[in-house]
């Protein structure tokens, strides 16, 4: 049975919803054998917050974490390794990755903008191949532009959901994404069907949340959560609404995943992000950009019929034309990856030195 795989592939990413469980299954699908790590030492709240605002005193506590589980791995079974984000781990564990794995590949994709990633300058020299989902962070840093990918969160087509909700919202709630909402509401009034179902990842987070932002004080009953939603709900709900609701991190242009599965799903999007504009996804049928700080959705819009994605589209923004592309990439790469001298010689990259 393993003389028939492709190769086996380490994935490293943040245990973010169920998003590692759709790459690994891929990737098996794939003809791949998958070893997952969570990028992050423990997945408790304080070690999210310590990470963030102390990263300097979370390291040694990491590095013990990753290097022992690099002592329990065949070496030689290693063909890949995928770290996405990589925000827990250091530059001293990923050459120990490149030391121990020899014959491996290794790869970064970014999820986040580089401003939301603390100390990815640092790591980056680890790598055969960088990419990212922002646009503007691949033109400045010289980065491949990939962005992600969807899950299939259709609900059953066989019984015909009818139309409850004008627009709906579930999602984490990060930066302003409530007030967003919440002048959205304001905006439709009284009147409008909509549905929002607010995640917090702890009682905690919603707390200081609360400190940070008066309109989630006014938010309607049942509208805030430290519970997630399940996908077979979420797929329930996004069936019954005539379109999603995205609202991006301010920092950031890249697509959210919640952008691509909406108009796979045939459903039309309502977004923030302005830069889906110049997307090969983007047909005014589908999208409407809206502004944060007035945000508006015009009836015609929504009355509007949807022109579906293409189906090259479709395959493109697969989760198995994500790993492909950048299994490819990192393959690709690691051809030309220079030796440990050069490597030790070689100038900063640009994120290095800004």
């Amino acid at each position: 049975m393993q003389s028939t795989l492709r190769g086996h592939v380490l994935l490293v990413s943040p245990l973010t919803f169920s998003y590692h469980l759709s790459i690994s299954a891929t990737l098996r699908s794939m003809g791949y054998a998958v070893t997952w790590w969570d990028e992050r030492a423990s997945s408790a709240t304080w070690y999210k917050l310590a990470l963030r605002l102390f990263p300097a005193m979370t390291v040694r506590w990491s590095e013990h974490s990753f290097l022992e589980k690099l002592r329990q791995l065949d070496p030689t079974s290693i063909t890949h390794v995928l770290v996405i984000k990589g925000e827990g781990m250091s530059l001293r564990v990923l050459r120990e990755l490149r030391k121990t794995l020899t014959t491996a590949s290794m790869g970064l994709y970014l999820w986040d903008g580089v401003e939301n990633v603390k100390g990815v300058a640092k790591i980056l020299t680890a790598f055969d191949s960088v990419a990212t989902f922002d646009p503007v962070d691949a033109k400045t840093f010289g980065w491949t532009y990939r962005p992600l990918f969807g899950r299939n969160i259709s609900a059953n087509k066989d019984i015909a959901a009818p139309v409850q909700f004008d627009w709906c919202f579930i999602g984490t709630i990060h930066s302003d994404r409530h007030r967003v909402i919440h002048r959205l509401r304001q905006h439709c009034g009284p009147l409008s069907k909509n549905f929002v179902f607010c995640y917090f990842q702890s009682p905690v987070m919603l707390f200081i949340r609360r400190l940070l932002d008066w309109t989630l004080w006014l938010a309607p009953k049942g509208t805030l959560s430290t519970k997630s939603m399940s996908a077979a709900d979420v797929a329930q709900v996004v069936e019954c609404s005539r379109a999603v609701l995205d609202v991006e991190h301010p920092r950031q242009r890249g697509f959210t995943m919640r952008t691509i599965e909406t108009l796979l799903a045939g459903k039309k999007l309502v977004t923030t992000n302005k830069h889906i504009l110049d997307s090969d996804l983007y047909d005014p049928s589908r999208v409407c950009v809206i502004n944060r700080t007035n945000p508006e959705i015009p009836v015609e819009f929504l009355d509007q019929p949807y022109l579906p994605v293409h189906d090259s589209l479709r395959s493109h923004y697969s989760c198995e034309g994500w790993a492909t592309e950048l299994l490819l990439l990192q393959d690709n790469a690691k051809k030309c990856r220079p030796s440990s001298e050069d490597r030790a010689t070689e100038s900063p990259s640009k994120l290095e030195v800004i």
